[in-house]
């Protein structure tokens, strides 16, 4: 029984890790095909946070101490993050809040609940958004607070938007501990369909960034926030080409699933 306890142990952080460094099943046909980059969610070419700069940033970990990904405090009980994020079994995961440095947190809180869009992944890399549900409200402070999230379509081709997050600073590097922050420039989205490698995993739900190769998103950085000049949450970090390549990074777009948020964190909200 210890054997296979292990074994499903095992089995589900390889699962965890192949998608997050963009490895899974998906990609494997295009294994021979070295013309193919595959996504990854991945901050490059940033800085270190000053403390307490994006109170809203959180860091989702297992239980055995390892960064998974990002997410946003949109509510006292709710954490928005992406979809791909989910893979670990939700009795594995904790949220970390009030601390640039996720192996010093100013506060833990399990996890009791969470809710993925039913079509995340039809088509590929489509809808992929999620929820997640803390079992104890989270006490706010000055380094934990929630974000307003976008609910109108504004933003202007070079506008500049902010990423943090705990990725990776270079491809197939180890995650850092401490914050990163990076300005970026928003992408119209027809542009961004000439620049992305494959236009068919990119959808109306989604928005882009690009300023330069060696600025933007890497291993690490999935469902973290994308954050406006205002302080509003428009991006939920989703999928990239290589670690700043000089492609896009994409973002599941927080006005475009703006009702599917806002229902999912109702009694009536049902999600897979």
């Amino acid at each position: 029984m210890n054997f296979l306890i292990l074994l499903t142990t095992l089995l589900v952080v390889s699962l965890c890790g192949a998608r997050e460094l963009g490895l899974g099943q998906r990609t494997a046909s295009h294994q021979l095909d070295k013309d193919v980059v595959r996504p990854e969610s991945r901050v490059v070419g940033g800085s270190e946070a000053p403390q307490a700069f994006a109170p809203y940033q959180v860091s989702i970990m297992n239980t055995f101490g390892e960064h998974v990904c990002g997410g946003s405090i949109i509510d006292n009980e709710w954490i928005l993050t992406a979809a791909h994020c989910l893979e670990w079994p939700i009795q594995y995961l904790k949220i970390v809040t009030g601390s640039n440095d996720y192996t010093k947190p100013g506060a833990e809180y399990l996890v009791d609940a969470a809710k993925k869009h039913c079509d995340h992944d039809k088509p590929a890399y489509h809808n992929d958004i999620a929820l997640i549900h803390v079992a104890t409200p989270i006490v706010y402070n000055e380094r934990t607070q929630p974000i307003k999230m976008a609910t109108k379509d504004y933003l202007k081709g070079g506008d500049k938007v902010t990423l943090t997050g705990w990725g990776s600073t270079k491809a197939w590097g180890r995650y850092v501990t401490q914050l990163q922050k990076i300005d970026l420039a928003f992408l119209e989205h027809k542009t961004c369909e000439k620049k992305v490698r494959n236009a068919s995993w990119l959808g109306e739900g989604h928005l882009c960034t690009l300023t330069k190769e060696g600025e933007g998103s890497c291993h690490g950085d999935s469902g973290g926030p994308l954050v406006d000049g205002n302080q509003t949450l428009v991006g939920v970090v989703n999928w990239g080409e290589a670690c700043a390549l000089g492609y896009p990074d994409v973002f599941a777009s927080v006005q475009y699933y703006q009702p599917w948020i806002t229902k999912m964190m109702t009694a009536q909200g049902k999600a897979c």
